[in-house]
C-alpha cells in the first residue's frame, strides 16, 4: 500500500467464509422387455446448503443462506434391430444451483438473487456398424428455463449481475463415423451442429455523457442471440496410422466455429474460427520386468496455426456510441512434448 495513512501493519481489511454441503442419492435401473427392447432410467436426488458470511474485498457483508432440493430424473429405451442396427430415444430433467460467485454479485439486492436453473433434455439416436466402417448420429434439444447468464444488468447496489432468462435453448445432431480403409489405419471423425439460443435478450448498459459527467442507466432489446461460447460447428478427426504391434502415429484435427464471447453477437466481440491438427507417436515395447512401458512424443499445432480458443470482454457507451474493451488467449506455435509411463 503506497499511502496506508494511520492503518497498522497486518491491518485485516476483510474476511469472509463460505461453506457448501451436499447430500446426493442416485439410483439406475435396466429392463429388457424382449431380445430386441430394453428400457433404462436415471434417478437422482441432490440436497445443497448453501452459507456464506462475512464482508468481501469492498467491505460488503455476505451473510445469507441457500438451500435446493433437486429430483433429476431420466428415462428411455433402446431399441436393436441386430447386432449392427441400434436406435434409442432418451428424456431427462436437469437442475443447477447458481453459483457462489452469482450470489455473491447480488448480495444487498434480494431482488437480485438468482434462481436455480433448469434443463429438459430429449436425445435421439442411431448406431450403424457394417465391416469396416461405423455410423451414429445423435439428435439433441436442450430447452432451458432461467438459465444464468451476464445481461450488463445491475443490482440495485450498483454491482453487475448474471439475470435469469426465462427461456433459451440448445438444439442439434452430434454425428460420428468410423472407417477402417486398410488393416493398420482406422480414421475415427466427429462433427456436432447445433442452434444456441436466447429468444428475446435484453442487454442493459450504461451511457456516460462525457460532456457532462453524466451517466444513464439504459437496456436495448437484441432478440434472437447466440448464447455465448456456444459455436454452432465444431469438427474433430483422428487418423491412426499401426505400422507395427507397438507403434501408433495420430494425425488429429479439431475445427471450431465462430463463437461469441458476449451474448450481444457483435463482431468486436468474437473467436474466430481456427482449425488446429498435431500430431502423436505412440511406442509401447514389450519388456520383461516392466509391467509396461509407453513413450509418447507429441508435436503440437504442426500447421503453427496462429488462433486463440478463448477471449473475455464487454463494452461500454459513450455518447451513445457503442465502444469495446476485451482480451484474448493466443495459443502456442508449434511445440513438442515427451511422455515417459513406466508401469511395475
Amino acid at each position: 500500500m503506497k499511502y496506508p495513512g494511520t492503518t497498522e501493519m497486518d491491518h485485516q481489511w476483510y474476511l469472509n467464509k463460505g461453506d457448501k454441503g451436499e447430500i446426493s442419492f442416485y439410483g439406475k435401473a435396466n429392463y429388457e422387455l424382449s431380445s430386441e427392447i430394453s428400457l433404462f432410467g436415471d434417478l437422482q436426488y441432490r440436497f445443497i446448503n448453501y452459507d456464506m458470511r462475512g464482508p468481501d474485498d469492498d467491505l460488503k457483508i455476505l451473510d445469507q443462506s441457500h438451500r435446493f432440493n433437486f429430483f433429476n430424473p431420466k428415462a428411455g429405451v433402446f431399441y436393436s434391430f441386430n447386432n449392427d442396427n441400434q436406435v434409442y430415444f432418451s428424456v431427462s430433467v436437469a437442475n443447477r444451483e447458481p453459483s457462489r460467485a452469482d450470489f455473491k454479485e447480488a448480495s444487498g439486492d434480494p431482488e437480485a438473487t438468482p434462481r436455480a436453473e433448469r434443463l429438459y433434455d430429449l436425445e435421439a439416436g442411431y448406431k450403424l456398424r457394417s465391416g469396416k466402417s461405423s455410423f451414429g448420429v445423435n439428435l439433441y434439444g436442450m430447452i432451458y428455463k432461467d438459465q444464468l447468464v451476464p445481461t450488463g444488468e445491475l443490482s440495485n447496489v450498483g454491482y453487475p449481475i448474471s439475470t435469469n432468462v426465462g427461456k433459451s435453448f440448445r438444439t442439434g445432431a452430434e454425428l460420428t463415423a468410423g472407417l477402417i480403409p486398410a488393416r493398420f489405419i482406422n480414421w475415427n471423425l466427429a462433427l456436432t451442429l447445433s442452434r444456441n439460443k436466447i429468444p428475446d435478450f435484453t442487454e442493459f448498459y450504461i451511457d456516460y455523457n462525457t460532456s457532462d459527467g453524466s451517466s444513464e442507466y439504459k437496456s436495448r432489446k437484441l432478440g434472437l442471440v447466440d448464447i455465448a461460447y456456444s459455436p454452432s460447428v465444431i469438427g474433430s478427426s483422428d487418423l491412426v496410422f499401426m505400422p507395427g504391434k507397438v507403434v501408433k502415429i495420430h494425425l488429429t484435427g479439431k475445427y471450431v466455429g465462430r463463437q461469441y464471447f458476449d451474448n450481444t453477437m457483435s463482431s468486436d466481440r468474437m473467436i474466430d474460427p481456427y482449425f488446429v491438427s498435431n500430431l502423436r507417436l505412440d511406442f509401447e515395447p514389450v519388456t520383461g520386468k516392466i509391467k509396461g512401458t509407453q513413450f509418447q512424443i507429441f508435436v503440437n499445432n504442426i500447421l503453427n496455426t496462429k488462433y486463440e480458443n478463448n477471449a473475455y470482454g464487454g463494452n461500454w457507451f459513450e455518447n451513445g456510441t457503442e465502444n469495446t474493451w476485451s482480451y484474448y488467449f493466443p495459443q502456442a506455435g508449434t511445440n513438442f512434448m515427451i511422455r515417459i509411463v513406466l508401469r511395475f
